[in-house]
């Protein structure tokens, strides 16, 4: 998934990378994931709140430990904060047009399928 909102948007919208790499983990069209950056202060519990409705839980990742399945977030090329794909040690996809990753990886978070809740 490619993000469609870049962070110079003419319009002053904030960039949608959050968004495409969510949508790009869940296999989901990129409409039907909110623009989580777009939507207020409280963009982390409605990001938790999405995964778990379709059935995955985030966990960040202790520095030094592995993330076999997630998201990373860091300084891009462009200067500013930015979200991709990550998959095992590495970068699997870049959300920008450019595809040119992250300088630096700040956080790392898993997304795991979540365990299921007792009734």
């Amino acid at each position: 998934m490619t993000q469609t909102i870049l962070h110079d948007d003419p319009a002053g919208r904030p960039g949608n990378c959050l968004q495409a790499v969510v949508a790009s983990l869940l296999e989901l069209p990129l409409h039907t994931v909110p623009h989580f950056a777009a939507g207020g202060e409280d963009w982390l519990e409605r990001l938790v709140g999405f995964c778990h409705g379709h059935g995955y839980a985030l966990y960040t990742v202790p520095d030094g430990a592995p993330c076999p399945y997630g998201m990373a977030w860091g300084l891009s090329p462009r200067g500013v904060r930015h979200a991709v794909c990550w998959e095992a040690d590495h970068m699997s996809h870049d959300p920008h047009p450019s595809r040119a990753g992250l300088l630096t990886v700040t956080e790392l978070i898993a997304v795991e399928p979540a365990p299921p809740t007792r009734p």
